[in-house]
């Protein structure tokens, strides 16, 4: 697809297929946007794909975090009263590309991403909120998979003066940073969702945003105040201005609510070896997004997840 039909895709009605590629372990937003993407009347989700959020090699193996990632994973499923049978889950790369001869690695979510990608006869969309592994992988192990899906990618940052030749430091970026460089360079259809300064950073959400998710089941419980103190030292949580930025949003948000944000067509970034961008007006043009509106996509997000509390099955 090209940028322009991209775009006339995500303002249609149409309902969109999608699979939700995330670092389940990295932070609570990763875990809300599954429920938000699932609860959303405008989007079928398709499965989801644990990878490994980003961490020194020297420190902790790829193979590690990405099972820490599929566990959380399989943790927002138990509060969701979903099975993997009814809702396939699949394991990431257990390495990096970068660290595999920049070799695609064979892996159940890249091989999910082909299997559907094959399926349907329509887009389908990968939103990918932790490194690009899976799709960029998907994408060498099969390059017909190209014209089949679009990569919306929250990684990077803005394409602003201050990362133009100086190099710089994004966690999903750096996740995979062979992998990041391959996304910008090859052909593969792409929303890129970048960070700082005036990208998905700015999507922050509050306890008055927590408050209006309705009930008391399980689902609810979770959501309202079991998930947070997992991911917050409990002082912190207690505090009536306790917030959190939810980056991850983003992804959902570009496709269920597209006029929250800034779209643009753009030349895609050359993303150099020195962690650097390099701007060339000839390059493959790609969407990118920023200005976020923080009030619109948490709001768009709590009728999701109150749609998911609603359709919950069990209160245990």
């Amino acid at each position: 697809m090209t940028p322009e039909q991209i775009l006339a895709d995500i303002y249609s009605d149409r309902v969109k297929k999608v699979i939700m590629d995330g670092d389940y372990s990295a932070e609570m937003d990763d875990q809300y946007t599954l429920v938000y993407a699932y609860g959303h009347k405008k989007l079928e989700v398709l499965g989801v794909n644990a990878v490994a959020h980003y961490a020194e090699p020297r420190f902790t193996k790829t193979s590690t975090i990405v099972r820490f990632s599929l566990g959380r994973a399989a943790q927002v499923y138990w509060a969701m009263g979903l099975s993997p049978e009814e809702l396939p889950l699949n394991m990431g790369p257990e390495k990096q590309i970068t660290h595999n001869n920049n070799e695609p690695v064979d892996c159940p979510s890249a091989r999910f991403i082909i299997e559907m990608a094959h399926k349907y006869d329509e887009p389908i969309y990968v939103i990918t909120t932790g490194p690009c592994s899976s799709a960029v992988s998907a994408c060498l192990m099969d390059p017909s998979v190209k014209e089949k899906i679009v990569v919306v990618w929250l990684g990077g940052n803005c394409l602003h003066e201050w990362y133009i030749g100086s190099p710089f430091h994004e966690w999903n970026m750096h996740a995979d940073f062979a992998a990041s460089q391959m996304l910008l360079n090859m052909d593969i259809p792409l929303i890129m969702l970048p960070c700082y300064p005036n990208g998905s950073a700015k999507i922050v959400m509050t306890k008055d945003d927590l408050a209006k998710i309705e009930g008391t089941n399980t689902l609810a419980r979770v959501l309202k105040n079991e998930l947070p103190r997992v991911c917050t030292p409990d002082a912190e949580f207690d505090d009536p201005n306790w917030s959190k930025i939810m980056c991850d949003y983003m992804g959902v948000a570009a496709i269920t609510v597209p006029d929250a944000m800034k779209l643009s067509i753009v030349p895609a970034p050359v993303l150099c070896d020195d962690t650097s961008y390099a701007i060339d007006s000839t390059r493959r043009k790609i969407i990118i997004g920023v200005d976020p509106d923080s009030d619109a996509i948490v709001a768009d997000s709590i009728e999701a997840l109150n749609n998911a509390v609603r359709n919950f099955p069990y209160d245990f």
